[in-house]
């Protein structure tokens, strides 16, 4: 088993990520670094629990293993358990594997000990879904390059030697990965990571390294969910789509018929003849036909 990480290395961790050497750089990065750690944990806790619940064991003997009450443990973990994606089984797709690898190899290159998501960027244009996607945006291994070197700071001298390893920022785009592709993947079908999620998880979090390369390259993270919409937006169901006919008797929770997100606060749905459209999906179908991109058309002059 390998070593937690010291104090030290965290604070190392979260230097590699900060954006600058202000101190209170260095803060944000640690309550950043903080969060992913959090959020792993807890996202681990509800895997070991859905799995202690489906070999049969009791509330009243996991609430005792947490320190709770039966009821306490149910409350506080039954839902979350419900709806936690089974991550035991999730295999990488080739393309994906590929596109980690060179992540790797690029922040070997640049002589770190960490490769952060802007490597990631730089992987995921070497084949599949993703490279696609990135290229008809006009973004080049190059231009990535040029980019991340212009916004992060690179050792003149090599200041490490060896493989590196993943950082908390790029190991936590994997595992929004992973779950994406678990939610989405039908329930009959083998959960195969690839990567159009790992680009939609990195592309579209404000804080990542590879959005801020994005930004800095002029892309749109608009058209990037665009274009990956129809490979990470299929709701997981026994059949791959979702019923209109609900069970007899039982409410269907409302959901987008476009992206398949139920209602919430901060995500409204409009209700349309049998079907369902959430405000993000509006404001996104606002911007392409702003734009005239829809099935090749042009905007009509006024």
């Amino acid at each position: 088993m390998s070593q937690e990480p010291t104090v030290d290395q965290l604070i190392q961790a979260a230097r590699n990520r900060a954006t600058g050497d202000d101190p209170l750089d260095l803060l944000d990065a640690v309550l950043a670094l903080t969060r992913d750690l959090s959020g792993r944990a807890d996202a681990a806790l509800d895997q070991v629990v859905r799995q202690a619940r489906d070999a049969g064991c009791s509330w009243t003997v996991i609430g005792e293993r947490l320190g709770v009450s039966r009821q306490g443990a149910r409350q506080r973990y039954a839902e979350r358990v419900a709806h936690a994606p089974a991550t035991v089984g999730l295999v990488r797709g080739r393309d994906l594997e590929a596109g980690l690898t060179a992540a790797l190899d690029a922040a070997e290159a640049d002589h770190l000990a960490q490769a952060g998501t802007e490597h990631i960027l730089l992987g995921l244009l070497t084949d599949g879904v993703a490279a696609a996607t990135l290229e008809q945006l006009g973004v080049s291994r190059a231009t990535v390059r040029d980019a991340g070197h212009r916004l992060f700071d690179h050792p003149d001298h090599p200041a490490h030697r060896g493989r590196p390893v993943f950082s908390a920022e790029a190991q936590a785009a994997l595992a929004g990965a992973e779950q994406l592709a678990a939610e989405r993947t039908p329930a009959c079908a083998p959960v195969v990571v690839t990567t159009p999620q790992l680009l939609a998880v990195i592309a579209t979090d404000p804080g990542s390294r590879a959005r801020r390369v994005l930004n800095d390259l002029g892309v749109d993270v608009a058209d990037v969910k665009r274009l990956l919409h129809c490979y990470v937006n299929v709701p997981r169901t026994p059949f791959g789509r979702r019923s209109r006919r609900g069970r007899p008797g039982k409410k269907q929770t409302d959901r987008c018929s476009f992206c398949g997100h139920a209602s919430s606060a901060e995500r409204r749905l409009a209700a349309g003849p049998d079907v369902w459209i959430c405000s993000e999906c509006v404001v996104l179908c606002g911007e392409i036909l702003g734009r005239g991109e829809i099935l090749g058309t042009s905007r009509p002059a006024s």
